[in-house]
């Protein structure tokens, strides 16, 4: 075990080292709150709104950053945040998104914004709910679409990109999920 701890460290540490766009702890910063709500889904340990979810019949797979790759993902979600419009992209070629953005009266930065826009994401599952290991219209429209993405057990790929718009003082957060989830009348994971 302790092995493949040091191995998954390595990549990881050689994964964050790419340049493809966000600073590096932002990357990790994302991807570990990602995993750490997987990673506790599949355990079975996962808690929404006092209503404890099941199992994943087989584990639900860690996310992987796009930097282990090309940044293809990367690159694609900071096009998008470029764009400085809080809006879904269109011909997303089998990729999902989830969208986040903050605004101040001061000037911002990117500090911080990898874990809050990730916890902000997740907490719908906190804040509205999550009845059912089926996503259906109902689930979706009740408020938990960034969530269910970031759980999404085919989702395997993840990529980030932000943008500090109207002089500093609003960023836009994007992440880029592939393989895309959030069907209708599909499972978000198969459950025990």
């Amino acid at each position: 075990m302790l092995r493949i701890c040091i191995a998954l460290f390595a990549l990881t540490a050689v994964a964050w080292s790419q340049s493809c766009g966000i600073p590096q702890s932002e990357a990790a910063a994302f991807l570990a709150a990602h995993n750490k709500l997987r990673s506790t889904i599949s355990s079975g340990n996962y808690v929404a709104k006092g209503r404890r979810m099941p199992a994943a019949k087989t584990p639900i797979l860690p996310m992987v950053c796009s930097r282990f790759q090309d940044c293809a993902i990367e690159k694609s979600a900071q096009a998008v945040a470029n764009t400085c419009v809080f809006a879904h992209s269109k011909n997303r070629q089998n990729l999902g998104e989830n969208l986040y953005t903050m605004w101040s009266s001061n000037k911002m930065s990117f500090t911080g914004m990898g874990a809050k826009a990730s916890n902000s994401w997740e907490n719908e599952f906190q804040q509205f709910g999550w009845n059912d290991v089926k996503l259906t219209p109902a689930g979706f429209s009740s408020g938990i679409g960034h969530a269910t993405q970031m759980a999404w057990a085919k989702s395997t790929k993840l990529g980030c990109g932000m943008k500090l718009c109207d002089g500093d003082k609003k960023v836009l957060v994007v992440c880029q999920y592939k393989d895309a989830g959030n069907y209708m009348n599909e499972n978000i994971y198969d459950p025990r």
